[in-house]
């Protein structure tokens, strides 16, 4: 039998990914976070909604402000 906390039986990754189409690249704000490739997955752990990000190359001075960008749309879904 298996146990699902709160958060993952009120949201799904799949809408989740959705929701973070609307995550702006920084510098090409015309393109999501999500077309960049940028977002790797989406999944729930422990009540936490974990979505994996990685640059589009290293040491890219974005990703920070992309992280705080997915914070603050997750945030407003509730996430």
């Amino acid at each position: 039998m298996t146990t699902m906390n709160p958060v993952e039986s009120r949201f799904t990754p799949e809408q989740v990914m959705q929701w973070l189409h609307e995550v702006p690249d920084p510098e090409i704000p015309v393109i999501s976070v999500v077309d960049l490739g940028i977002v790797r997955d989406v999944r729930f752990e422990d009540a936490r909604c974990i979505v994996t990000i990685t640059p589009t190359y290293s040491g890219c001075p974005a990703m920070r402000e992309i992280e705080q960008d997915i914070r603050s749309v997750l945030g407003g879904r509730g996430l």
